[in-house]
């Protein structure tokens, strides 16, 4: 399959254009970023120059966009405008005029916001959570994604959204720390869109993407006050290799990211996993 992938030079994207070439797709990598995995240096805000881009390719995968971090650095609203919404149109309305079939849009779980907020217990974090966007890098991505849900529909592209977790360069004990609620490996990420690309959808559907979690909802009030014990209640092992490496458990756990959607109906089955860390020699 011919697969353009924006934001090629990111964490997701460059992983993701390695993932789809080793199952042999031709992908063609473009961002505003040079990298290796990136072919040609595109302005997905320039919409002329993204249309002729997009010319010759069955599916894109649009991982680009201005992100949290970039809020953080006082990025201006205009530019999350200009980047996350005007460049996912210009993308879209260029799948049309190409007659492009599939296109995956990568957002975020940050959509969720303050639907995430509950003082006495962690919140299950599932796509029937409505969505409370907090600031205006979450009104792009719940813009982007209505744009998504309107071409499926009106224009019969095959449009799908894909809410990833966190996937941010953090240290080891952080980093095993999130994967057990609220973390993703950027190559379970490149998975998850690769399995996407071989499913026909008959409606429009967003799905989380995630590490996964081993807890249940009968756990939510455990893992806000005591999340070592909820913790320890399937990896008991894990006292002891905490304690070996120094690590420490998190102190509250606020938040579970479910995945179960993508492992039904896309075949998802995360592999950098809490497990897959907390047993690594």
């Amino acid at each position: 399959m011919n697969i353009l992938v924006t934001g090629s030079s990111g964490r997701l994207g460059s992983c993701t254009v390695n993932h789809l070439r080793a199952y042999g797709h031709r992908v063609f990598g473009i961002d505003v970023i040079a990298s290796d995995t990136t072919d040609k240096l595109i302005d997905i805000a320039n919409k002329q120059v993204v249309e002729d881009v997009c010319n010759g390719f069955q599916a894109i995968i649009h991982t680009a966009a201005l992100h949290g971090k970039h809020y953080d650095l006082a990025y201006p609203r205009d530019a999350f405008i200009d980047v996350n919404i005007k460049g996912t149109l210009n993308l879209l309305n260029a799948c049309i005029k190409n007659r492009v079939k599939q296109f995956l849009y990568t957002s975020t779980t940050s959509i969720y916001g303050d639907a995430m907020v509950d003082d006495a217990k962690a919140v299950w974090v599932d796509e029937l959570l409505p969505e409370q966007p907090r600031d205006i890098y979450d009104i792009t991505k719940q813009t982007t994604e209505q744009l998504c849900k309107d071409f499926f529909y009106k224009e019969g592209l095959q449009t799908s959204v894909y809410r990833v977790g966190r996937f941010l360069p953090e240290d080891d004990n952080l980093k095993i720390n999130h994967r057990l609620y609220r973390g993703l490996d950027e190559r379970d990420g490149a998975e998850a869109l690769r399995l996407a690309l071989n499913t026909h959808f008959e409606n429009f559907e967003i799905f989380n993407i995630s590490s996964g979690s081993p807890f249940a909802p009968v756990d939510l009030v455990t893992l806000k006050h005591n999340p070592e014990a909820a913790i320890l209640k399937y990896y008991p092992e894990a006292h002891a290799i905490y304690q070996h490496k120094n690590w420490v458990f998190p102190k509250s756990i606020d938040r579970v990211y479910i995945c179960d959607k993508a492992k039904q109906r896309l075949g998802y089955e995360p592999k950098y996993t809490f497990e897959y860390l907390l047993h690594q020699t």
